[in-house]
Protein backbone atom coordinates (compact mmCIF):
# COMPACT_ATOMS: atom_id res chain seq x y z
CA UNK A 1 0.00 0.00 0.00
CA UNK A 2 1.24 3.09 -0.67
CA UNK A 3 1.58 6.40 1.39
CA UNK A 4 -1.32 7.96 -0.44
CA UNK A 5 -3.20 5.10 0.40
CA UNK A 6 -2.10 4.78 3.67
CA UNK A 7 -2.88 8.58 4.55
CA UNK A 8 -6.75 8.46 2.75
CA UNK A 9 -7.38 4.73 4.66
CA UNK A 10 -6.45 6.91 7.97
CA UNK A 11 -8.93 9.68 6.95
CA UNK A 12 -11.22 7.06 6.41
CA UNK A 13 -11.08 5.91 9.28
CA UNK A 14 -11.08 8.74 11.53
CA UNK A 15 -14.14 10.41 9.66
CA UNK A 16 -16.24 7.30 9.88
CA UNK A 17 -15.36 7.53 13.77
CA UNK A 18 -16.54 10.84 13.46
CA UNK A 19 -20.27 10.15 11.93
CA UNK A 20 -20.70 7.44 14.11
CA UNK A 21 -20.03 9.67 17.32
CA UNK A 22 -21.96 12.41 15.85
CA UNK A 23 -25.06 9.77 15.26
CA UNK A 24 -24.83 9.08 18.84
CA UNK A 25 -24.48 12.61 19.99
CA UNK A 26 -27.00 14.81 18.15
CA UNK A 27 -28.36 15.87 20.90
CA UNK A 28 -24.95 17.12 22.63
CA UNK A 29 -22.97 20.10 21.37
CA UNK A 30 -21.29 19.13 17.85
CA UNK A 31 -19.31 21.91 17.13
CA UNK A 32 -16.06 21.80 15.23
CA UNK A 33 -13.79 22.21 17.79
CA UNK A 34 -15.25 19.16 19.74
CA UNK A 35 -16.15 16.88 16.78
CA UNK A 36 -12.51 17.56 15.02
CA UNK A 37 -10.60 16.83 18.66
CA UNK A 38 -12.54 13.22 18.29
CA UNK A 39 -11.08 12.70 15.07
CA UNK A 40 -7.50 14.04 16.22
CA UNK A 41 -7.26 16.55 13.62
CA UNK A 42 -7.25 20.59 13.76
CA UNK A 43 -10.59 22.34 13.46
CA UNK A 44 -9.03 23.84 9.65
CA UNK A 45 -8.35 20.38 8.45
CA UNK A 46 -10.76 18.66 9.80
CA UNK A 47 -13.46 20.91 7.99
CA UNK A 48 -11.56 20.50 4.52
CA UNK A 49 -10.92 16.89 4.81
CA UNK A 50 -14.51 15.59 6.11
CA UNK A 51 -16.00 18.25 3.29
CA UNK A 52 -13.95 16.38 0.56
CA UNK A 53 -14.69 12.48 2.08
CA UNK A 54 -18.39 13.42 2.41
CA UNK A 55 -19.67 16.34 0.05
CA UNK A 56 -21.03 18.07 2.49
CA UNK A 57 -19.29 20.67 5.46
CA UNK A 58 -19.55 19.27 9.03
CA UNK A 59 -21.85 21.78 9.73
CA UNK A 60 -24.29 20.87 6.91
CA UNK A 61 -24.00 17.74 7.44
CA UNK A 62 -25.11 17.68 11.60
CA UNK A 63 -27.85 20.23 10.78
CA UNK A 64 -29.20 17.80 7.82
CA UNK A 65 -29.19 14.64 10.74
CA UNK A 66 -30.87 16.72 13.17
CA UNK A 67 -33.57 17.84 10.91
CA UNK A 68 -34.16 14.12 9.19
CA UNK A 69 -34.24 12.90 12.85
CA UNK A 70 -36.87 15.39 14.01
CA UNK A 71 -38.99 14.92 11.32
CA UNK A 72 -38.85 11.03 11.75
CA UNK A 73 -39.97 11.90 15.66
CA UNK A 74 -42.52 14.40 14.16
CA UNK A 75 -44.45 11.59 12.37
CA UNK A 76 -43.66 9.13 14.79
CA UNK A 77 -44.50 10.28 17.84
CA UNK A 78 -47.36 12.86 17.67
CA UNK A 79 -47.98 13.47 21.14
CA UNK A 80 -44.37 14.53 22.30
CA UNK A 81 -43.84 18.14 22.36
CA UNK A 82 -42.59 19.88 18.54
CA UNK A 83 -40.47 21.66 20.88
CA UNK A 84 -38.72 18.54 23.28
CA UNK A 85 -38.28 16.97 19.83
CA UNK A 86 -36.17 20.07 18.90
CA UNK A 87 -33.91 19.60 22.24
CA UNK A 88 -33.64 16.07 21.78
CA UNK A 89 -32.26 16.38 18.27
CA UNK A 90 -29.93 19.02 19.26
CA UNK A 91 -31.39 22.50 18.50
CA UNK A 92 -30.57 25.09 21.09
CA UNK A 93 -34.00 26.86 20.62
CA UNK A 94 -37.50 26.78 18.98
CA UNK A 95 -36.36 29.40 16.72
CA UNK A 96 -33.13 28.32 15.13
CA UNK A 97 -35.05 25.10 14.46
CA UNK A 98 -38.31 26.21 13.10
CA UNK A 99 -35.84 28.07 10.72
CA UNK A 100 -34.12 25.54 9.44
CA UNK A 101 -37.08 22.75 9.66
CA UNK A 102 -38.60 25.32 7.18
CA UNK A 103 -36.04 25.91 4.99
CA UNK A 104 -35.54 22.04 4.43
CA UNK A 105 -39.20 21.23 4.03
CA UNK A 106 -41.06 24.42 2.85
CA UNK A 107 -43.71 24.31 5.80
CA UNK A 108 -43.55 24.69 9.19
CA UNK A 109 -43.21 21.52 11.98
CA UNK A 110 -46.53 21.90 13.16
CA UNK A 111 -47.82 21.28 9.38
CA UNK A 112 -45.43 18.62 8.53
CA UNK A 113 -46.68 16.00 11.51
CA UNK A 114 -50.46 16.66 10.16
CA UNK A 115 -49.19 13.98 7.29
CA UNK A 116 -49.47 10.52 8.11
CA UNK A 117 -46.03 8.94 7.81
CA UNK A 118 -44.84 7.12 4.86
CA UNK A 119 -44.37 3.36 5.68
CA UNK A 120 -44.55 1.35 2.50
CA UNK A 121 -42.96 1.39 -0.48
CA UNK A 122 -43.26 0.07 -4.14
CA UNK A 123 -40.75 1.00 -6.66
CA UNK A 124 -39.31 3.42 -5.12
CA UNK A 125 -42.12 5.47 -4.11
CA UNK A 126 -43.50 6.06 -0.57
CA UNK A 127 -47.19 5.61 0.72
CA UNK A 128 -48.39 6.31 4.06
CA UNK A 129 -50.97 3.96 6.18
CA UNK A 130 -54.04 5.03 3.79
CA UNK A 131 -52.09 4.17 0.46
CA UNK A 132 -51.45 7.70 -0.54
CA UNK A 133 -48.66 8.03 -2.35
CA UNK A 134 -45.91 10.68 -1.36
CA UNK A 135 -44.43 12.38 -4.07
CA UNK A 136 -40.50 11.38 -4.83
CA UNK A 137 -38.83 12.02 -7.56
CA UNK A 138 -36.64 8.87 -7.66
CA UNK A 139 -36.86 6.46 -10.75
CA UNK A 140 -38.84 3.49 -10.93
CA UNK A 141 -37.32 -0.34 -10.69
CA UNK A 142 -39.42 -3.65 -11.94
CA UNK A 143 -40.18 -5.61 -9.11
CA UNK A 144 -40.16 -9.48 -9.09
CA UNK A 145 -43.34 -12.11 -8.02
CA UNK A 146 -43.54 -13.77 -5.21
CA UNK A 147 -46.58 -15.09 -2.73
CA UNK A 148 -47.92 -11.92 -2.13
CA UNK A 149 -50.96 -10.05 -1.57
CA UNK A 150 -51.79 -5.96 -2.62
CA UNK A 151 -53.60 -3.35 -0.99
CA UNK A 152 -53.83 -0.76 -3.75
CA UNK A 153 -49.90 -0.02 -4.87
CA UNK A 154 -48.79 -1.58 -2.14
CA UNK A 155 -47.64 -5.35 -2.11
CA UNK A 156 -47.17 -7.76 1.02
CA UNK A 157 -45.99 -11.09 1.74
CA UNK A 158 -48.44 -14.02 2.73
CA UNK A 159 -48.33 -15.75 6.02
CA UNK A 160 -45.00 -14.35 7.15
CA UNK A 161 -43.60 -15.60 10.15
CA UNK A 162 -42.79 -12.48 12.48
CA UNK A 163 -42.91 -12.54 16.60
CA UNK A 164 -41.47 -10.38 18.90
CA UNK A 165 -38.36 -11.08 20.47
CA UNK A 166 -35.19 -9.46 22.97
CA UNK A 167 -31.98 -9.47 20.18
CA UNK A 168 -28.37 -9.51 21.63
CA UNK A 169 -25.79 -7.53 21.09
CA UNK A 170 -23.37 -7.72 18.29
CA UNK A 171 -20.15 -6.20 18.29
CA UNK A 172 -19.46 -6.14 14.55
CA UNK A 173 -17.22 -4.45 12.39
CA UNK A 174 -18.73 -2.07 9.16
CA UNK A 175 -18.10 -0.48 5.74
CA UNK A 176 -20.21 2.88 5.79
CA UNK A 177 -22.11 3.60 2.51
CA UNK A 178 -24.08 6.84 1.30
CA UNK A 179 -26.52 6.30 -1.66
CA UNK A 180 -29.23 4.33 -3.12
CA UNK A 181 -29.40 1.11 -1.09
CA UNK A 182 -30.42 -0.80 -4.47
CA UNK A 183 -26.93 -0.02 -5.38
CA UNK A 184 -24.78 -0.93 -2.30
CA UNK A 185 -23.16 -4.22 -3.65
CA UNK A 186 -19.44 -3.03 -4.32
CA UNK A 187 -19.88 -1.66 -0.72
CA UNK A 188 -20.22 -5.30 0.64
CA UNK A 189 -18.43 -7.06 -2.42
CA UNK A 190 -15.17 -5.08 -0.48
CA UNK A 191 -16.11 -6.23 3.41
CA UNK A 192 -16.47 -9.68 1.92
CA UNK A 193 -13.22 -9.91 0.25
CA UNK A 194 -12.33 -7.65 3.77
CA UNK A 195 -13.78 -10.62 6.09
CA UNK A 196 -12.18 -13.43 3.49
CA UNK A 197 -8.77 -11.93 4.41
CA UNK A 198 -9.15 -12.38 8.18
CA UNK A 199 -10.39 -15.59 7.61
CA UNK A 200 -14.41 -14.55 8.86
CA UNK A 201 -16.47 -15.98 6.00
CA UNK A 202 -15.70 -19.73 7.38
CA UNK A 203 -16.65 -19.26 10.63
CA UNK A 204 -20.04 -21.19 11.34
CA UNK A 205 -21.13 -18.29 13.68
CA UNK A 206 -20.59 -15.23 11.38
CA UNK A 207 -23.52 -13.37 10.52
CA UNK A 208 -24.29 -10.06 8.60
CA UNK A 209 -26.02 -7.07 8.43
CA UNK A 210 -27.10 -3.88 6.73
CA UNK A 211 -28.06 -1.40 9.27
CA UNK A 212 -30.50 1.75 8.03
CA UNK A 213 -29.58 4.83 9.88
CA UNK A 214 -32.06 7.13 7.73
CA UNK A 215 -35.67 7.11 6.81
CA UNK A 216 -36.14 6.98 3.25
CA UNK A 217 -39.55 8.77 3.59
CA UNK A 218 -37.25 11.96 4.68
CA UNK A 219 -33.77 11.47 3.48
CA UNK A 220 -33.46 11.70 -0.31
CA UNK A 221 -32.05 8.49 -1.61
CA UNK A 222 -28.47 9.69 -2.13
CA UNK A 223 -27.68 10.46 1.41
CA UNK A 224 -29.13 7.82 2.67
CA UNK A 225 -26.97 6.11 5.19
CA UNK A 226 -25.75 2.28 5.35
CA UNK A 227 -24.02 0.10 7.41
CA UNK A 228 -22.71 -2.91 6.06
CA UNK A 229 -21.37 -4.83 8.61
CA UNK A 230 -20.15 -8.65 9.72
CA UNK A 231 -19.79 -9.80 13.13
CA UNK A 232 -16.34 -10.40 14.51
CA UNK A 233 -14.43 -12.55 17.60
CA UNK A 234 -12.64 -10.39 19.95
CA UNK A 235 -8.87 -10.69 18.33
CA UNK A 236 -9.95 -9.35 15.20
CA UNK A 237 -9.08 -5.60 14.92
CA UNK A 238 -10.90 -3.38 12.26
CA UNK A 239 -8.67 -0.68 10.51
CA UNK A 240 -8.53 2.05 7.94
CA UNK A 241 -12.14 2.53 6.15
CA UNK A 242 -13.61 -0.52 7.99
CA UNK A 243 -14.87 0.32 11.67
CA UNK A 244 -16.16 -1.66 14.64
CA UNK A 245 -18.98 -0.83 15.81
CA UNK A 246 -22.17 -2.35 18.64
CA UNK A 247 -25.94 -3.12 17.23
CA UNK A 248 -27.89 -2.71 19.97
CA UNK A 249 -29.76 -5.02 21.76
CA UNK A 250 -33.09 -4.77 23.06
CA UNK A 251 -37.05 -5.54 22.16
CA UNK A 252 -37.52 -6.14 18.25
CA UNK A 253 -39.94 -6.90 16.00
CA UNK A 254 -38.49 -9.64 13.95
CA UNK A 255 -39.85 -10.85 10.59
CA UNK A 256 -38.10 -14.20 8.47
CA UNK A 257 -38.44 -14.18 5.24
CA UNK A 258 -36.93 -16.04 1.84
CA UNK A 259 -36.44 -13.46 -0.36
CA UNK A 260 -34.81 -12.45 -3.96
CA UNK A 261 -32.87 -9.89 -4.22
CA UNK A 262 -35.97 -6.90 -5.60
CA UNK A 263 -38.35 -8.42 -2.38
CA UNK A 264 -36.66 -6.75 -0.22
CA UNK A 265 -39.76 -3.89 -0.01
CA UNK A 266 -42.84 -6.06 0.31
CA UNK A 267 -40.87 -8.00 3.28
CA UNK A 268 -40.30 -4.80 5.04
CA UNK A 269 -44.26 -3.59 4.13
CA UNK A 270 -45.46 -6.28 5.82
CA UNK A 271 -43.24 -5.73 8.80
CA UNK A 272 -44.54 -1.67 9.00
CA UNK A 273 -48.29 -3.41 8.69
CA UNK A 274 -47.61 -5.39 11.50
CA UNK A 275 -46.62 -2.83 13.39
CA UNK A 276 -49.48 -0.75 12.54
CA UNK A 277 -52.28 -3.55 12.87
CA UNK A 278 -50.85 -4.49 16.39
CA UNK A 279 -49.90 -1.10 17.62
CA UNK A 280 -46.41 -0.89 18.18
CA UNK A 281 -44.93 2.07 19.06
CA UNK A 282 -40.86 2.21 17.20
CA UNK A 283 -37.69 2.61 19.82
CA UNK A 284 -35.12 5.34 18.01
CA UNK A 285 -32.42 2.92 17.08
CA UNK A 286 -31.58 1.76 13.97
CA UNK A 287 -33.36 -0.66 11.92
CA UNK A 288 -31.27 -3.80 10.78
CA UNK A 289 -31.49 -6.55 8.62
CA UNK A 290 -29.14 -10.38 9.16
CA UNK A 291 -28.35 -12.21 6.79
CA UNK A 292 -28.20 -16.21 7.06
CA UNK A 293 -26.32 -18.31 4.97
CA UNK A 294 -27.92 -21.15 3.03
CA UNK A 295 -26.47 -24.39 3.29
CA UNK A 296 -23.14 -22.39 3.65
CA UNK A 297 -23.70 -20.00 0.98
CA UNK A 298 -24.98 -16.16 1.62
CA UNK A 299 -24.78 -15.47 -1.84
CA UNK A 300 -27.71 -18.05 -3.36
CA UNK A 301 -31.18 -16.72 -3.79
CA UNK A 302 -33.40 -16.86 -2.33
CA UNK A 303 -31.68 -14.96 0.56
CA UNK A 304 -32.69 -16.18 4.28
CA UNK A 305 -32.96 -12.37 6.34
CA UNK A 306 -34.29 -11.52 9.55
CA UNK A 307 -35.93 -8.01 9.60
CA UNK A 308 -35.45 -6.38 12.64
CA UNK A 309 -37.69 -3.63 14.04
CA UNK A 310 -36.79 -1.94 17.23
CA UNK A 311 -39.98 -1.51 19.68
CA UNK A 312 -40.94 -0.57 22.93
Amino acid sequence: MSNLEKSTEDYLSRVNSVILYIEENLDKTLNLDVISCHANFSPFHFHRIFTALQGETPADFILRLRIEKSARLLLEDKNTPIVEIAYRCGFSNQTSFSRAFRKCFGMTAREFRKQKKAVFSSNRQFFNSLGELIERTDTSINNKQIDSFALGNITFIKNPYICIKRMPKFEVAYLPYTGDFYEIGNTYTTLFNWANQNQLLDRHDTKFFTIYHDDPAVTTFDKNRQSVCITIPNNIKPKGRIGKRTIAEGKYLVGYFEIFDTEYDKAWNTMYLTVIEKCYKLRDVSIYEMYEAKDNDLFSQPYKVFMCLPIE
